[in-house]
């Protein structure tokens, strides 16, 4: 393994110091990281539309960030066919060849187009994709929800998903058969369970939740169980609820989705037992905490916040090229004896890569130790304890405090910060010279996620409400608020229901274990903080009357 480390840092220089070429990206590993790179290459005025596809060839995951660059290199017809057939019109697309209308075909189109344009496309596309030809065979069914609760789960959530949302609430604003709707749950489809969450975290669709509710369904993963939950608590079940948050204790494999069953389990019957249970997991989240405050005494979770026997030196790598964390991580996580495994790990037993040691502690582990550090700490000036506990609450819950780490979406560094952000924050900052690269160096990644958050700290009185607005950015927290239909005076099981009824799952999640990161490193730094009361401090709206 040493040799390895040695052999990254003798070639770093080589793989950071050259422009984005062709040539370089050719000789990269595959992944996230050369994304990036392809991203930012595809991006370049002097790049031309031949190398763009070349360079396009390569990726790995082929992002809408990165086709849309693709897509400002040229005409559409110069493009690779994916991007080409999605970009096409449907009466350009019907012209072209099946695959191409496997492409680029939207089910929503399906509902608007003539009965001889459906039978050109069905009969391009059958002998390609038959799952496609049985969802448009639905969609010009006579009656469309009849056809839906008549096929597959799978088939039924990815129509769903491929509808318009006032196609939506227009085919399911009737009453649906119960039965037909637990048989599909029970198929227990990832498609169709991410359905129902959507469904049940929106305001509208009050019929087909209705239905949901006479339903008695029995297979299905943790957090679907757990939302069908929160239906019947919105349908005023509390007794029904109480059964599926059981049946998501049970399905739980994460600790976190088992403590967050246990925890609605109390909060809805008020027994203790439920809440001594929980006051005995070892692992941090709002729910453990709560329980441990709640209860008292010592907590049955263990937090490690310092190492001994750590180097002040530099280490054997350049820990702010993601190239090289890539290859290390890789190799290491192919290391499959558990000694050599650990014997590996003292090649980062440095100040400047502790996040990396944490990182594969962790996984080896399995995450039952919650580790709370905080590197890189004496890089910046902090105004007080709690801005600098803000910080790392969200730089935990975004990187793992990772320098060199590039989200799918291209967020970067330790506070993954999103590319379009950087020039505008440098420009503010009063900062010269900065590129994207300089993310991956932590002075400059948590100067600008520190900004930043000071900045939503200004608009939202709340540090939940920064979070939701760090992760989902503020313009989407500030249209979700403005509809007064969360974090509401007088309504019952405040604030955690309103935590459960934020619209996108990343957000809300996010959230919650930026909360238990917060008040963690509070108690670090030397202030305790009451949970309940903290987060009773968001309800500060009150549900407009119609």
């Amino acid at each position: 393994m040493k040799k390895i480390i040695i052999f990254i840092f003798l070639l770093h220089s080589l793989l950071i110091a050259q422009p984005i070429t062709l040539e370089f990206l050719q000789s990269k590993p595959q992944g996230v990281v050369r994304d990036f790179y392809i991203w930012q290459f595809i991006s370049l005025p002097t790049t031309t539309i031949q190398e763009a596809k070349q360079a396009y060839a390569l990726v790995a995951s082929k992002t809408p960030r990165i086709q849309k660059a693709l897509e400002a290199k040229g005409v559409p017809t110069e493009m690779p066919q994916d991007i080409m057939c999605k970009n096409l019109s449907f009466e350009a697309l019907k012209a072209q060849d099946g695959t191409c209308i496997v492409f680029g075909l939207k089910l929503s189109d399906v509902l608007m187009i003539s009965e001889a344009d459906t039978q050109l496309i069905m009969d391009k596309i059958k002998p390609l994709n038959q799952a496609l030809y049985e969802q448009i065979s639905i969609l010009r069914s006579p009656h469309i929800l009849t056809a839906l609760l008549d096929t597959s789960a799978k088939n039924f959530g990815t129509i769903f998903n491929g509808l318009t949302y006032t196609q939506k609430l227009a085919i399911f604003n009737e009453p649906i058969d119960p039965k037909k709707l637990q048989a599909l749950a029970n198929e227990n489809n990832a498609t169709f369970n991410k359905m129902l969450h959507t469904i049940i975290l929106d305001s509208r669709f009050e019929m087909f939740k209705k239905s949901l509710a006479q339903a008695d369904i029995t297979q299905s993963d943790a957090n679907t169980f757990f939302l069908l939950g929160i239906n019947e608590v919105l349908e005023k079940s509390d007794k029904k609820a109480l059964v599926y948050f059981g049946r998501s204790q049970a399905a739980a494999i994460d600790p976190f989705m088992r403590d967050r069953a246990l925890f609605w389990q109390y909060l809805i019957s008020k027994n203790k037992l439920f809440l001594r249970e929980l006051a005995q997991s070892q692992f941090v989240d709002i729910f453990s905490i709560y329980a441990h405050q709640k209860l008292g005494g010592k907590p049955a979770y263990t937090i490690v916040s310092t190492f001994e026997n750590i180097s002040s030196q530099d280490p054997d790598f350049d820990f702010k090229d993601p190239f090289e964390w890539q290859i290390l991580r890789d190799n290491i996580f192919a290391i499959s004896d558990t000694q050599a495994y650990q014997q590996v790990l003292h090649y980062f037993r440095y100040q400047k890569t502790l996040p990396h040691l944490v990182y594969f502690l962790n996984r080896e582990s399995k995450y039952k130790i919650n580790y709370f550090i905080t590197p890189y700490e004496d890089l910046i000036s902090w105004h007080d304890d709690d801005e600098k506990s803000m910080v790392y609450a969200i730089a935990r819950q975004e990187s793992h405090l990772l320098p060199a780490l590039i989200s799918r979406s291209y967020a970067l560094g330790v506070m993954q910060i999103m590319p379009f952000n950087v020039a505008p924050f440098a420009k503010e900052m009063h900062l010269e010279g900065i590129t994207l690269t300089d993310m991956f160096d932590p002075q400059t990644a948590l100067r600008f996620g520190n900004y930043y958050l000071n900045h939503l700290k200004e608009e939202f009185p709340h540090p939940l409400f920064v979070a939701y607005a760090y992760n989902g950015g503020p313009g989407f927290l500030r249209r979700l608020l403005a509809k007064n239909e969360l974090f509401l005076k007088g309504r019952k099981y405040e604030p955690w229901l309103s935590m459960e009824l934020l619209p996108y799952e990343e957000s809300r999640f996010y959230g919650m274990k930026v909360m238990a990161n917060y008040v963690i490193y509070q108690e670090l730094f030397g202030h305790k903080v009451n949970l309940e009361e903290l987060l009773k401090k968001t309800i500060i709206y009150t549900k407009d009357k119609k």
